[in-house]
């Protein structure tokens, strides 16, 4: 595993135990005034757990998720932004990115449902998290010999 690969799995750790205490917080929550009946569903986590092919198709889940949200050209360019970034303004993105405040605020929601990136509500801004630094960089090593694998062939494709 790559440094880059490795810094995403822990982005997506952080990600997946977040979810996982905020799901944790509901299953204590009591919905019935008299006890247990209204209960959200006790002891599936710990099944999880036991389950490997369960457990394989949630980490897979995260993986996707989060390369469906970066690779939209849009979400990549807002990524780019807050790479090396302590926090950027909202409406600094809307203006690189040319869209709508609301456009870009609907966009970073998605990017922090995905884990990467994390809002900062009292700025109205947005940073990135372990897991943008990770994908970003797994990005990189791909466009990198890929661009240097096209810079090499293409003039044998184009030659008349």
């Amino acid at each position: 595993m790559t440094d880059e690969s490795e810094r995403a799995a822990e982005g997506l750790w952080s990600r997946f135990r977040d979810i996982t205490m905020a799901l944790r917080r509901l299953q204590n929550f009591n919905f019935a005034a008299e006890g247990t009946e209204g209960r959200f569903t006790e002891g599936w986590l710990e099944e999880l757990v036991k389950d490997d092919a369960a457990l394989a198709s949630v980490g897979r889940e995260l993986v996707l998720r989060a390369f469906r949200a970066g690779s939209d050209a849009i979400n990549f360019e807002i990524l780019t932004h807050l790479r090396g970034e302590e926090a950027v303004a909202l409406s600094h993105l809307a203006q690189v990115t040319g869209l709508p405040r609301f456009t870009v605020s609907e966009r970073v929601n998605d990017l922090v449902q995905a884990g990467l990136a994390v809002r900062v509500l009292e700025q109205d801004a947005v940073r990135a998290t372990s897991l943008t630094g990770g994908f970003l960089g797994m990005v990189g090593e791909i466009e990198g010999p890929l661009t240097a694998k096209i810079r090499e062939r293409l003039p044998g494709v184009i030659a008349p």
